[in-house]
């Protein structure tokens, strides 16, 4: 199927929803109460932007020990019940539907397990821009980011070579994903962007209402 537009692939936590700081908090405590020293910081350098399955092998390694499952079961539960006060990115629909008007094809890519991500979605009111079909998951391949293979599945089934597509990312593993994927990447920059983690972007915003006319000017469409 030939596309006269691009694919335009968001991540979903830190760019679409405002869920990484939720996410860091509960790292955070969770970590501390495993009997490690940690900081936010050191949970936005060590888990943000990787998928859950990978982050429990870097959990592992730091505690020492596999973890108890009653434990982890509780810190998972915590996980869901700090999503209860998530929100959008400021911007991020009116982003998304500009660039849809553009002539572009929209879709998500995420760490995220496939029901959390239409969770997210729904609660923050995003899910009629993304439907069912056009989510894609760590769950759904062999290795999370910063491997490439979430970018080129969702390439794959939305029918677009790998550089018919911009990436929206706003860690480092995602943005190695899509560095690996060879395709070009926007930076989204929030206040929780450590510096230097979106070095080798194509572009860097820091609002999403500038992201339509970056990607403009990175496809040469619209």
């Amino acid at each position: 199927m030939e596309h006269s537009g691009w694919l335009v692939i968001f991540d979903c936590d830190g760019v679409l929803v405002d869920s990484e700081r939720l996410n860091v908090r509960t790292w955070t405590g969770m970590m501390r109460d495993a009997g490690v020293d940690f900081t936010e910081q050191d949970a936005v350098e060590t888990f943000v932007g990787r998928a859950y399955q990978d982050n429990r092998v870097t959990l592992t390694e730091l505690t020492g020990a596999v973890p108890d499952p009653e434990w982890e079961k509780a810190w998972r539960a915590e996980f869901a019940r700090s999503q209860e006060e998530l929100e959008a990115i400021a911007g991020a629909d009116e982003a998304v539907e500009a660039i849809r008007e553009l002539g572009h094809e929209v879709c998500v890519a995420s760490g995220s397990l496939l029901a959390a991500i239409g969770t997210k979605l729904d609660r923050t009111g995003l899910a009629g821009l993304f439907p069912e079909e056009t989510r894609f998951s760590a769950e759904q391949v062999e290795h999370g980011k910063p491997a490439p293979d979430v970018f080129l599945l969702a390439a794959e089934r939305m029918g677009f070579a790998a550089e018919r597509c911009v990436v929206v990312e706003d860690s480092r593993a995602g943005l190695e994903a899509a560095l690996a994927a060879r395709m070009p990447v926007v930076g989204y920059a929030s206040d929780m962007t450590p510096t230097g983690w979106l070095e080798g972007a194509d572009a860097v915003v820091d609002a999403m209402e500038d992201l339509p006319s970056v990607i403009s000017r990175l496809t040469g469409w619209g």
